[in-house]
C-alpha cells in the first residue's frame, strides 16, 4: 500500500442562515486548517446559477486561499473549458499559479448541464468538441509561449504573447470520471469512489499508449495517478455519522438537480433527462456511499485502509462540508481525520 495523501473537494454550497461572506470566511479557515494538518489539496468545483457553488469564479477563490496557506495544492475540479474564453483561461491560470508559489492544480471537464452552457454563449451538444479545441489551445500555449487560434473550429483571434508564464513546468492537470480521456492526454484521473480494476487498468493502459503524442500534459517525471472523491462523516457514534452523511448526500443531491432546473429553456423534454443521466445514476448508489463513508474514526480508518490497500488510489479527497451538513460537522470530522484517522493510515502503509 502506497503512503495515502489526502485532499478536500468542495462545491462551496449555500448554508441556510450564513451569509456569504460567512461562508467564505470559514472556508478559508478550514482550508488553512487543512493546509497546517498536511492535506495535500484544495479543489473546487464550478456550478452557476444557483447555491450548489456559490463562488462559481473559481480563480479568484482559489487565489485568495493562495494567500492564507503555505503548502497545500490549490486547483478547479473542474474547470469547464467550453464556457470560458481559452485567453482568459490561460491568463488566469498563470496568475494563480503565480501567486501560489507554483502549488495549482487543474482539473478540466466539458459540464454537464445544458443551461449552465447558454449562459455562456456555449451550447451543450458541442461541449466535448469544444473541450478538445479549447484543451489544444492550451497545451499549445503552454509548449510555444503564444496562445493561438490556429486549427481551432471555434475561436478566431490574433496570436497573443503568453505574458504572464506559469510557475510551474508543467502544471499537473487531473480530469474526472474517463480513464480514456485522462490517459490519452497525460493527466491524473480523479474517480467517484473506489476505482474498480478495469477502469484503473484502462487508465494505465491508456496513458501508456498515448505517451509521446503532442496533446498531453505530463512532463519528463509525471507519472500515471488516481485519485477519488468521498463524502466523509465522523462522529462519535456511526448512527450520528449516518445521519450527518445522509443530510449530506440529500443536500448535495436536491442542489445537484437545482443546476438542471433551467434546461428546458433550451433543450427539448427528452434531451433533459438525458442531462439528468449521470445524476440519476449517482443517486441510485447513494445508500452504499452513505454507509461506506460515515461511521467514527476507528470505522473510517479500516474502511480507508482496505479501500487503499490494492494500491490503485493514492489520493482520497474529502468531499466536505456537504449538501446540509453544518460547518460544526465537517470541521469535527476533518479535525478527527488529523487526529485519529489519518495516523492509522499512514502507519499501516509503512508497514505493509
Amino acid at each position: 500500500m502506497a503512503t495515502p495523501t489526502f485532499g478536500i473537494f468542495d462545491h462551496i454550497e449555500g448554508i441556510p442562515g450564513t451569509p456569504t461572506h460567512e461562508l467564505f470566511r470559514d472556508r478559508l479557515e478550514l482550508i488553512k486548517l487543512a493546509d497546517e494538518a498536511g492535506f495535500t489539496g484544495f479543489h473546487l468545483a464550478e456550478h452557476h446559477g444557483s447555491d450548489l457553488c456559490l463562488a462559481p469564479n473559481q480563480d479568484v477563490f482559489i487565489a485568495a486561499a493562495s494567500q492564507v496557506t503555505t503548502k497545500i495544492r490549490l486547483g478547479p475540479m473542474v474547470k469547464l473549458l467550453p464556457l470560458h474564453h481559452p485567453v482568459q483561461i490561460i491568463e488566469d491560470m498563470c496568475v494563480v499559479d503565480q501567486l501560489s508559489g507554483g502549488r495549482l492544480d487543474f482539473g478540466v471537464g466539458r459540464g454537464v448541464a445544458p443551461m449552465e452552457h447558454a449562459w455562456f454563449g456555449s451550447d451543450w451538444t458541442e461541449s466535448r468538441q469544444r473541450f478538445e479545441d479549447t484543451l489544444e489551445i492550451i497545451c499549445n500555449a503552454f509548449a510555444t509561449g503564444e496562445i493561438s487560434s490556429a486549427n481551432s473550429a471555434y475561436y478566431d483571434f490574433p496570436t497573443a504573447p503568453l505574458a504572464t508564464k506559469p510557475f510551474q513546468n508543467p502544471i499537473p492537470f487531473w480530469y474526472p470520471g474517463s480513464p480514456v480521456t485522462a490517459g490519452r492526454h497525460g493527466m491524473s484521473l480523479m474517480w467517484p469512489g473506489p476505482i474498480a480494476q478495469d477502469a484503473y487498468d484502462l487508465y494505465i493502459e491508456t496513458w501508456n499508449e498515448h505517451r509521446g503524442d503532442t496533446l498531453r500534459f505530463d512532463g519528463p517525471d509525471s507519472r500515471p495517478r488516481v485519485g477519488c472523491t468521498m463524502l466523509v462523516a465522523i462522529a462519535p457514534t456511526e448512527q450520528e455519522a449516518l445521519e450527518i452523511a445522509r443530510r449530506g448526500m440529500d443536500g448535495l443531491v436536491r442542489r445537484a438537480e437545482a443546476v438542471h432546473k433551467y434546461d428546458h429553456l433550451v433543450l427539448p423534454e427528452d434531451q433533459c433527462e438525458a442531462a439528468l443521466a449521470p445524476l440519476r445514476s449517482i443517486m441510485s448508489h447513494h445508500e452504499d456511499a452513505i454507509s461506506a463513508c460515515a461511521g467514527t474514526a476507528a470505522q473510517i480508518a479500516e474502511r480507508f485502509a482496505a479501500m487503499l490497500e490494492p494500491g490503485r488510489i493514492d489520493y482520497v479527497l474529502l468531499q466536505l462540508p456537504v449538501g446540509d451538513m453544518t460547518f460544526a460537522e465537517a470541521r469535527r470530522t476533518v479535525d478527527l481525520f488529523v487526529s485519529e484517522v489519518k495516523p492509522q493510515l499512514e502507519k499501516a502503509s509503512l508497514a505493509a
